[in-house]
């Protein structure tokens, strides 16, 4: 099965797609993973890097490029779970043509929808150890006294907002893409992550 999930910074995009990729037997694919191997391996260009490095995003064709790449290893065979890519819709017209190649259609497109103050909440709590990397909520996963906590500044309320600004700017063509070609499915991502889990399975073409 071949799934792209959608979703705000805050839906649960991340913890949703570890669990189904775990379920279903399928590569859990981020463009975010993909691009900072790529950086590390050393076969990004110069120009490009300095791009990613200053937040800029990277030319449609350079990501396509990247999955396309990635989507052709022996992993991916039986499925794949793309998350962070397609945003926008040349990106997706490239995925089309990635996918036509290896005549293996996209099956669907899922949608975590969460509200913008609920996503504000999530992420503005969020707080990072700066010792282990790990993340804590200090509502809903509060941290041990010991923790060395750092507020990121892409989590304060300012950049949180913006950020959700930009996402929903970005995507705003993409669902309608999806729906005009009848594979968006769209799933109430507010509630627990086992109830979110349930829906996400419930939509999912069956095989």
């Amino acid at each position: 099965m071949i799934i792209v999930l959608v979703g705000p910074p805050g839906s649960g995009k991340g913890t949703q797609a570890k669990v189904l990729c775990q379920s279903l037997g399928i590569p859990h694919l981020s463009t975010g993973d993909m691009l900072r191997a790529a950086k590390k391996a050393g076969t990004l260009e110069p120009a490009l890097v300095a791009l990613m490095d200053s937040g800029g995003l990277l030319p449609d064709a350079v990501v396509v490029g990247l999955v396309g790449a990635r989507i052709a290893e022996a992993d991916c065979q039986r499925g794949f779970l793309l998350d962070g890519f397609p945003r926008t819709v040349p990106q997706a017209e490239g995925l089309e043509t990635v996918l036509a190649r290896r005549a293996t259609p996209l099956d669907v497109v899922v949608q975590l929808d969460v509200p913008d103050s609920l996503l504000e909440e999530r992420l503005v709590h969020r707080r990072a150890d700066k010792r282990t990397g790990q993340i804590y909520h200090l509502v809903y996963n509060p941290p041990p006294p010991d923790a060395d906590l750092e507020h990121r500044a892409d989590d304060r309320p300012e950049a949180v907002r913006e950020r959700l600004a930009k996402y929903a700017s970005m995507t705003a063509a993409l669902l309608p893409f999806y729906e005009g070609r009848g594979l968006l499915r769209r799933v109430d991502g507010a509630g627990k992550p086992e109830a979110v889990l349930a829906q996400v399975l419930a939509v999912l073409p069956k095989r």
